[in-house]
């Protein structure tokens, strides 16, 4: 199935190399590292495929100054990426962001069970957090893993509008194929595109999202997505 993303290891990268941007790795306790955040972000390449601007979720957009993750994408196309970033100012004084670490984020558009040619899997996750973001859902899930493969997508169960009120309700599943070994706990950064939905006429959106989680239960959680 087109669009599955597994899992990535790498992950497990970004914490240490925050870590080691916010406090000092050596001996000088002159140098002063400069504030590092942790988040989703939308990112926008240039013609080469390199990273030339970031949107928050705030609806902020950054020229990217510096990507020390050399991080390449499709000549001119948009990723949803998690990045450790922070400001940074050019020697000609323009301004904007560095990236120090980054990923691509889960973020495929919802699919309808049938088209999943092996069926839906519903292997277990745990949510660590969840909100809402710019025409995203974020979710940041604890799972159990080795070195095996993790695919995630979305499944996207129901749509449903109330044409008078303009008020369009969105059921969503996740798809979780655990192919790996239930050894450690681990964190995967998924994020669901929403602009979709909200197609003329729709005023608001009603997004539920459901997972199996590792208790045997299914956990549902619902958000209001205003598009703007």
């Amino acid at each position: 199935m087109k669009g599955k993303l597994q899992f990535s290891a790498s992950l497990r990268w970004l914490l240490p190399i925050l870590l080691c941007v916010l406090v000092s790795c050596g001996d000088d306790d002159e140098y002063h590292y400069p504030p590092v955040k942790l988040e989703f972000l939308t990112a926008q390449a240039d013609a080469n495929g390199s990273l030339k601007s970031v949107l928050t979720d705030e609806g902020k957009t950054y020229a990217v100054v510096e990507d020390a993750s050399n991080t390449r994408i499709d000549a001119n196309a948009s990723v949803r990426i998690v990045s450790n970033y922070g400001t940074a100012v050019t020697t000609d004084g323009t301004s904007g962001v560095k990236l120090y670490a980054s990923l691509n984020a889960v973020s495929p558009v919802p699919r309808p069970a049938s088209e999943f040619k092996d069926g839906v899997k519903r292997d277990p996750a745990d949510v660590t957090s969840i909100w809402m973001g710019l025409d995203y859902l974020n979710m940041i899930l604890d799972i159990k893993a080795q070195n095996g493969k993790h695919l995630f997508h979305f499944v996207e169960e129901d749509v449903s509008t109330d044409e008078e009120t303009g008020h369009r309700f969105v059921y969503l599943s996740l798809y979780h194929s655990d192919g790996d070994v239930q050894a450690y706990n681990k964190r995967a950064y998924l994020s669901i595109p929403l602009r979709q939905y909200a197609t003329e006429g729709v005023e608001k959106v009603t997004v539920r999202f459901s997972l199996q989680t590792y208790s045997g239960e299914e956990k549902s959680y619902e958000f209001e997505y205003n598009p703007q």
